[in-house]
């Protein structure tokens, strides 16, 4: 998520240029390039390239590979352990479907608060102002921000909500056992995980700004419980689109060759 926190640095500076001056610093300098070159690290890194190097596959002399492993990466036979890491051997994540809906529901739930409760509040000359998520984009557009605005209201409104439709819809494919449109349902799958992180960048400006903000001075920043409902909705999109297994929509594509095979 640090092209997320990058971001999310700007938008803060741009929200707070309203009320005392930024400049820039070296240590900002600093920072964004360090960003950048962890973000160069982590795209190296290969798990799998790392098990390979420490006890290769072709190392295993298997008759069959029935099972992959979902720690190693290693195919082999029927198991309870896998032969290279030990790990649990399954075929489908257990208990996925009731673990992503169990997350669905909880986050539904939550992001009613989130989005009507304060998810900011900033104590200046003695006013007290609140803002929602709703009224933080609006403020945006007041002052003339419609880069920044069209940001927020993309990354905290459309994506949670784009979110929770998306794997609605594909468990509800995988409950009704739809036999089309699979391609498109696993391009809706990444696509759910791709931009799940950037739910994350009002919590980022938050915090940012509260660091940034002398707090018992002029200006006063606190988040509101709308923060901690957003929060909860970050947290369990997350783990819904986490917990839930892509290759319960292709469990029927086998079932349903045979029986036209058999048709024709």
């Amino acid at each position: 998520m640090l092209d997320v926190f990058l971001v999310s640095i700007a938008i803060s500076c741009f929200k707070l240029q309203d009320y005392s001056d930024i400049f820039v610093g070296p240590g900002l300098i600093g920072l964004v390039l360090l960003q950048i070159f962890t973000v160069l690290l982590i795209s190296r890194i290969s798990v799998r390239r790392y098990w390979e190097s420490w006890q290769s596959e072709t190392s295993y002399d298997f008759e069959h590979k029935d099972v992959h492993c979902h720690e190693c990466h290693l195919s082999q036979p029927e198991g309870d352990k896998c032969r290279r890491c030990n790990h649990a051997l399954y075929h489908h994540k257990p208990n996925s479907i009731q673990k992503t809906w169990a997350y669905l529901i909880a986050a539904t739930i939550a992001i009613f608060p989130a989005n009507l409760i304060p998810i900011s509040i900033l104590l200046t000359n003695g006013k007290r102002l609140e803002d929602t998520i709703f009224s933080g984009v609006a403020g945006l557009v007041k002052n003339g921000m419609y880069g920044i605005a069209v940001i927020i209201f993309v990354a905290s409104i459309v994506v949670p909500v784009a979110k929770i439709l998306g794997l609605t819809y594909i468990l509800l494919c995988i409950k009704f056992k739809r036999s089309v449109f699979r391609r498109q349902r696993m391009m809706v799958y990444f696509a759910v995980k791709w931009i799940g992180k950037w739910s994350v960048m009002d919590l980022f400006v938050i915090s940012i700004m509260m660091t940034l903000v002398d707090r018992g001075q002029i200006l006063d920043f606190t988040p509101g419980y709308g923060a901690v409902a957003f929060g909860v909705v970050v947290v369990l999109t997350m783990l819904a689109a986490e917990s839930i297994d892509p290759r319960l929509i292709w469990d029927q594509a086998p079932k349903q060759s045979e029986k036209e095979s058999i048709n024709e």
